[in-house]
């Protein structure tokens, strides 16, 4: 974890002198809170850490003016002692809790990363069931009974902030494979505001998070509400049951098993795109997928992503897809720099769906044992447009500067 590096220090740390009474030893509360989030946003970490954490860590680097006052030099100091608090917490183990919008999927148990995610069917466990009930009866709120398929989700945190956020994350990424393979392809816009998400697999309406194994709540007063909750169940199609299970199967093998760097981008990629996916309105899903979009292509330039993009076709199919791209470009800076949406965003959506999923799969996953980070990834994108004499000018060239560098050593 570190800031980034246009964090002024300087001035950050003339804000927090301005805005400390040191005769009552507290800070402005509105100071406070803009210097906080100031800091929050410059902060880079891994996804390891809930937004409730990276709070607590940045609290706990302000706390320290209580003490002593923060200076350049011990700015640095400070902020490492916080973080090494957060990280000497003990290591807790966690369930989430909640329902998925289908009425089958062909796993009773799957890992993904570190998190085991188990289906019961359309019932609770009684231990989770109970629990859950209480927390909404405290809450004056209820459950209503359906027949999505409930789900556990086993993993660890720091905090149960901290487990929600990596068991939710990774269920996401299990939910984003399957609505990649069961989303539809295309629809003929017949309104400008559809009333459901173009996603077949939504959560359910609450989240609860329990203390593994033993199914009591982790804080009896903490559930989540899914905003973009829908009450329509999906079907699984079971005719294709078998041959979906090996397409999900090589997925989430590939994804479990590829480099690290690379794990953590594809799942940051995956969660982009089914959350954007899960949003009604579809302009919105339409700029959160281009969004998902940039991330996968490690660039916000519109003549690269148009360049990456076309590598995954092939020669035939180049021209069309080109013309798809810049109408995608296009319409975004309509929507985003001149506020015109009178265009309905729902078939670029599947557009960016089937850009996202085409470049994952025929470029990403099938090359997950070459691949080690995002940037070989989309390294290998870009060599892919270029034709064979160039290739095999650049294969020279570099072996060339291979003899060197051993002579060198």
């Amino acid at each position: 974890m570190q800031f980034h590096r246009d964090l002024n220090k300087e001035i950050i740390i003339k804000e927090l002198c301005e805005a400390y009474n040191s005769e009552n030893k507290s800070f402005d509360a509105f100071h406070y809170d803009e210097i906080k989030y100031i800091l929050l946003s410059h902060l880079e970490t891994s996804k390891e850490i809930s937004q409730a954490g990276l709070e607590e860590v940045i609290e706990t680097l302000l706390s320290k003016f209580h003490q002593e006052e923060i200076t350049e030099d011990n700015f640095n100091n400070f902020f490492n002692e916080s973080i090494e608090k957060y990280h000497a917490k003990e290591l807790k183990h966690y369930t989430l809790v909640t329902s998925l919008s289908i009425d089958f999927v062909p796993y009773r148990r799957i890992k993904i990363n570190d998190s085991i995610i188990k289906f019961h069917g359309k019932k609770f466990p009684k231990k989770y069931k109970d629990e859950r009930r209480e927390v909404f009866e405290k809450s004056y709120t209820t459950e209503n009974d359906n027949d999505f398929i409930k789900v556990s989700v086993q993993t660890s945190g720091k905090s149960h902030f901290d487990a929600f956020e990596k068991a939710y994350f990774d269920l996401n990424i299990f939910r984003a494979i399957v609505c990649f393979h069961l989303n539809s392809n295309t629809e003929i816009p017949l309104s400008n505001s559809a009333d459901r998400s173009i996603n077949k697999v939504l959560f359910g309406k609450y989240h609860t998070l329990h203390f593994a194994n033993s199914g009591k709540k982790c804080d009896p007063r903490i559930y989540w509400f899914e905003t973009n909750f829908g009450e329509k169940k999906s079907s699984f199609p079971i005719d294709k049951k078998d041959s979906l299970k090996k397409i999900f199967d090589k997925w989430i093998y590939r994804i479990n098993n590829c480099q690290e760097s690379h794990n953590i981008k594809l799942g940051q990629v995956l969660n982009l795109y089914v959350s954007a996916f899960d949003e009604k309105d579809k302009h919105t899903c339409f700029l959160k997928g281009w969004v998902a979009l940039e991330n996968l292509l490690g660039t916000y330039k519109n003549d690269l992503i148009l360049k990456r993009c076309l590598a995954v076709y092939g020669k035939d199919l180049k021209p069309r897809q080109k013309q798809i791209i810049n109408s995608l470009k296009i319409q975004r800076n309509k929507i985003v720099h001149e506020n015109d949406n009178r265009i309905n965003s729902i078939v670029n959506c599947y557009h960016i769906q089937r850009l996202l999923r085409d470049i994952i799969s025929c470029n990403n996953l099938f090359y997950w044992k070459t691949i080690k980070n995002n940037l070989e990834a989309i390294k290998l994108l870009e060599s892919r447009n270029l034709n064979i004499s160039q290739l095999e000018r650049d294969i020279k060239v570099l072996s060339e500067i291979k003899k060197i560098k051993k002579h060198e050593s």
